[in-house]
């Protein structure tokens, strides 16, 4: 009697591993669904970047058309947000707070930068 019992919990115990491990199988993309951006289904996501001390995290992002991008300053010092392509919006100077923008519907990289510091820190958000 306690082999059957032992043999029907282990059988449970499998179910269960393998019923944890499909639910918890997650996304493997970077910023590729869920709330950081692009390549769902079809709704326009939101990413966030964080502007550190002379760096955006991540530097890249892929987002779906019409995506609301959306820049945390985390660090001290003052940054800008400021697109290459003058159809996107970019951000006053802060050095605190939050920045969003819409990216434009059509596909491509749009590269920005903080124009204090340069090309040292700069990004690219691709829209799919």
């Amino acid at each position: 009697m306690r082999n059957s019992f032992v043999r029907h919990s282990a059988h449970w115990m499998v179910v269960f591993l393998l019923c944890a491990a499909t639910a918890c199988g997650g996304d493997s993309g970077t910023n590729g669904g869920g709330d950081n951006g692009g390549g769902g289904d079809g709704d326009n996501a939101t990413t966030s970047v964080s502007v550190g001390d002379n760096f955006f995290n991540p530097s890249g992002n892929i987002v779906s058309g019409g995506a609301t991008v959306t820049w945390t300053w985390t660090g001290s010092d003052s940054h800008n947000v400021t697109f290459a392509s003058s159809t996107i919006a970019s951000s006053n100077t802060q050095s605190s707070g939050t920045f969003s923008t819409t990216m434009p519907t059509t596909a491509g990289a749009y590269s920005y930068m903080c124009t204090i510091h340069g090309s040292g820190m700069s990004g690219t958000v691709t829209v799919q």
